[in-house]
C-alpha cells in the first residue's frame, strides 16, 4: 500500500507487446536503460541548508519516442537528516498508466563533507514494481560538487548506475533477465524562492539523456 499515488502528468508505456519478436529484444533494453536511468534521481542538498525533513518532487522527461509516446515521469523523494553531514533518503509513490501501475521503492544514503570545497557522496537502490511484463531493480553511486552563486545552487556529479531487468513476457527473443551498467554525468541547479526551491537538472550517459524539473521544500 502506497500512501502517496500520482494520477496527473505522466506520459510511459512498460509494455512489451506492441512489438514483434524481432525488434523485442532491442525494445526492451531502451526501456530498461531509461528506466533504470530515471531511477537514479537522488536528492542534492546544498550546504547551507539545515532543515531536518526534505521533500522533492517533480518529472522526469526523455525526448526520444519510446512505445510511440515522449516518456514524463514523477519523481518522488523523502529525505531525513539525522546528522548535519548524513541524509537518508527514501521513494514509495505509485502512479497510474493507461495500462499499469507502476509502484516506485528505495532507500538511499547521502554523505557530505568539505568546507571550502564541498562534495556529496550518494548510494541508493530502488525497484520498479507492479509493472505486467517486468521488474526492475536498480543500484545508483553519485558523487557531486557543490557550488554556490549569488542566487542560486549547482551541483556537478558523476554518476554510474547498473540494474536488472526480470522479464514475465514470454518470448524466445527475450531473455529471463537483462542486465545493464549506465555512466552518467549530471548538472543540477537550484533557485531558491522563500522557503522554497525551483530546480532543473540533466542527467546525460552516452546515449541518453533526460532532464528533470522539480521543487523542494525542508521543514523543522
Amino acid at each position: 500500500c502506497y500512501s502517496f499515488s500520482i494520477l496527473f502528468g505522466q506520459s510511459a508505456n512498460f509494455r512489451y507487446d506492441i512489438y514483434n519478436d524481432s525488434e523485442l529484444y532491442n525494445r526492451a533494453l531502451d526501456i530498461s536503460n531509461v528506466s533504470s536511468l530515471w531511477l537514479s534521481d537522488q536528492l542534492s542538498i546544498a550546504q547551507n541548508d539545515r532543515q531536518i525533513i526534505i521533500i522533492q518532487f517533480g518529472y522526469s522527461m526523455y525526448s526520444k519516442m519510446i512505445n510511440s509516446l515522449t516518456w514524463r515521469l514523477p519523481d518522488l523523494n523523502l529525505g531525513i537528516r539525522p546528522t548535519e553531514n548524513l541524509l537518508i533518503s527514501g521513494r514509495f509513490f505509485g502512479f497510474h498508466l493507461d495500462r499499469d501501475t507502476p509502484q516506485i521503492t528505495g532507500l538511499g544514503i547521502h554523505y557530505n563533507f568539505g568546507k571550502d570545497t564541498y562534495w556529496i557522496i550518494s548510494f541508493q537502490k530502488s525497484a520498479i514494481n507492479g509493472l505486467n511484463d517486468f521488474r526492475l531493480v536498480s543500484s545508483s553511486f553519485l558523487l557531486e560538487r557543490y557550488f554556490i552563486k549569488s542566487f542560486f545552487d549547482i551541483f556537478l556529479g558523476i554518476g554510474a548506475n547498473s540494474y536488472i531487468n526480470r522479464s514475465y513476457y514470454f518470448s524466445s527473443n527475450l531473455p529471463d533477465k537483462i542486465e545493464g551498467d549506465i555512466k552518467y554525468i549530471s548538472a543540477k541547479i537550484q533557485f531558491p524562492y522563500k522557503d522554497i526551491k525551483f530546480g532543473i537538472s540533466s542527467k546525460v550517459s552516452s546515449e541518453l539523456q533526460l532532464i528533470q524539473l522539480f521543487i523542494i521544500k525542508g521543514f523543522l
